[in-house]
C-alpha cells in the first residue's frame, strides 16, 4: 500500500501553535481567508476598456508568456509530497507528543516475515458460536502469551495454534484496561518469546506490522505476513472502544481486523508494540508498548492483576486560558481527591493543579497517569501543585 501524507483526509492541525489570539478566536483555515486572487474578478458594471490595442497586445503576451511558464512548472513539479513535520495531536498537546520527519527507508519485510513467525502465534476466538483470527505474541518459555484485549473479552472459547502447527486450547489469565493487554496461558510454549527492541520508538520512524502465519492473518507458507508502516505519534492519548490508552503510540493508517494482536517491530525484528486496534479519533492503528506488552501480560499470568501506584486523585487537562493565568505550560487539573488516600494524607485538594510528579513535568492528566506508573507502591514522591496563584511542594507515599 503507497504510504499516505494525510491517512484521513481530513486538513492537518498545524505542527506550530499560532499567537493566542489567533488562536483562541480564529481556525487557522481561516487565516488566509478573504484575499483576492490577482486574476479573479471583473470590472464594474458599465465600465469600458479604454486601453489602445498595443497596450491589449503587450498584456496579451505577458499573459501567455505566463501560462507557459507555469506550465514548465507543472511539468517540472515534484511527483510526490513529503509532509515533514508531522502534526500536532489535536489531544494531547504538542509538547508531549514526540513527533518528527517522516522516513522513506525501507523495512526487510521477507527478511521479517521469516525471522518472526516463531515468535507469533495464530489466536482464534469463538464469540457467540462464530469465530475470528488474530495474532497473540510469545512472551516466555512458560506457555505465556499477551494478546489485544478487545479480542479476547466475552470469548467462550480460545484456541492458539504455534510455530509446530498444533492447535492448543488457551486460559484466559487475566485483562488490563489500563494498558489493553490481555494474557493468554497454554500447556508450553511452542515458538520462540518476542524479545523487546533495544532503540528508542521516535514518531515518524519506519517500522513493519507483522501478523501470526496462517489463517486470515498470515501466509500458508509458515511465513508471518508483514507490511510498512510509520509510526505517526507516540505518547498520545487514544480511545480504542471502551479502551481510554494514555501512553499509545498510533500508525500512519487503520488497520484491519484480523491485524488486532500483531506486533510492531523495527528493522532488526524487536517488539515495539502490539496493535490493539484503530483509535476512535482519527481511526488510526493504535499500539501499546512493547514494555508494556511483556510486562503486563506477565504480571497477569502470575498474579491475574498489574500492581500499579495510587495517588487517589481524579484529573483531567489544565484548560489553556486557566494554565495562561497561572503561568504555568500545563498541568492536570485535580476534580477530586479520595478522602484518606495516599493525596489526601500528603495535603493535595480539588482545584489543585499538578505540574509535576517527582521532578518529572506534567502538561496534562495523562502525563500524571503515566508518572505514576513509572513509581511502585510504597514510593515516596514530590507532587507539584499550583494553588492559589503559589507553587507547592507536597510529599506523598504511594499506595498499592
Amino acid at each position: 500500500m503507497p504510504f499516505d501524507d494525510d491517512p484521513d483526509d481530513e486538513r492537518p492541525v498545524p505542527d506550530r501553535l499560532l499567537p493566542p489570539e489567533d488562536r483562541l478566536w480564529r481556525h487557522p483555515s481561516e487565516l488566509g481567508a478573504g484575499v483576492a486572487h490577482p486574476f479573479v474578478g471583473s470590472a464594474p458594471a458599465g465600465r469600458t476598456d479604454r486601453r489602445s490595442p498595443a497596450t491589449g497586445a503587450l498584456i496579451g503576451a505577458c499573459l501567455a508568456g505566463a501560462v507557459v511558464a507555469f506550465g514548465a512548472m507543472w511539468l517540472a513539479r515534484p511527483t510526490r509530497v513529503v509532509e515533514h513535520d508531522l502534526p500536532a495531536n489535536a489531544v494531547r498537546s504538542a509538547a508531549t507528543t514526540q513527533q518528527a520527519s517522516f522516513s522513506t527507508d525501507p523495512v526487510p519485510t521477507e527478511r521479517l516475515a521469516a525471522q518472526m513467525a516463531p515468535s507469533l502465534a495464530t489466536l482464534r476466538v469463538e464469540h457467540d458460536g462464530g469465530w475470528s483470527t488474530s495474532s497473540a505474541l510469545w512472551i516466555d518459555d512458560r506457555g505465556t502469551l499477551a494478546a489485544a484485549m478487545p479480542v479476547v473479552v466475552g470469548a467462550t472459547q480460545l484456541v492458539v495454534v504455534g510455530d509446530d502447527g498444533v492447535s492448543r486450547k488457551a486460559r484466559l489469565a487475566g485483562v488490563d484496561a489500563a494498558t489493553g493487554i490481555a494474557s493468554l496461558v497454554v500447556d508450553r510454549t511452542a515458538g520462540t518469546p518476542i524479545t523487546l527492541a533495544t532503540s528508542k520508538l521516535k514518531a515518524g520512524e519506519p517500522a513493519a506490522l507483522v501478523g501470526a502465519p496462517g489463517g486470515d492473518a498470515g501466509n500458508d507458507d509458515g511465513h508471518a505476513t508483514v507490511s510498512s508502516v510509520l509510526v505517526r505519534s507516540v505518547s498520545l492519548r487514544a480511545t480504542v472502544g471502551d479502551l481510554v490508552l494514555h501512553d499509545a503510540v498510533q500508525l500512519d493508517r487503520e488497520v484491519p481486523a484480523d491485524a488486532l494482536g500483531g506486533a510492531l517491530v523495527d528493522v532488526d525484528g524487536g517488539l515495539l508494540g502490539m496493535v490493539l486496534g484503530n483509535s476512535g479519533e482519527h481511526q488510526l492503528g493504535t499500539v501499546a508498548s512493547g514494555a508494556a506488552v511483556i510486562d503486563t501480560a506477565s504480571a497477569l499470568r502470575d498474579d491475574g492483576e498489574v500492581r500499579r501506584a495510587w495517588l487517589g486523585v481524579e484529573a483531567v487537562d489544565l484548560d489553556p486560558g486557566q494554565a495562561s493565568l497561572l503561568e504555568v505550560e500545563g498541568g492536570a487539573h485535580l476534580t477530586e481527591v479520595t478522602p484518606g488516600s495516599p493525596a489526601a494524607k500528603a495535603g493535595l485538594r480539588p482545584g489543585d493543579v499538578v505540574t509535576a510528579v517527582g521532578g518529572r513535568p506534567v502538561d496534562d492528566a495523562s502525563d500524571l497517569v503515566v508518572g505514576l506508573r513509572s513509581r511502585e507502591p510504597g514510593d515516596r514522591t514530590v507532587v507539584e501543585v499550583r494553588r492559589a496563584g503559589k507553587t507547592r511542594q507536597l510529599t506523598a507515599t504511594l499506595g498499592g
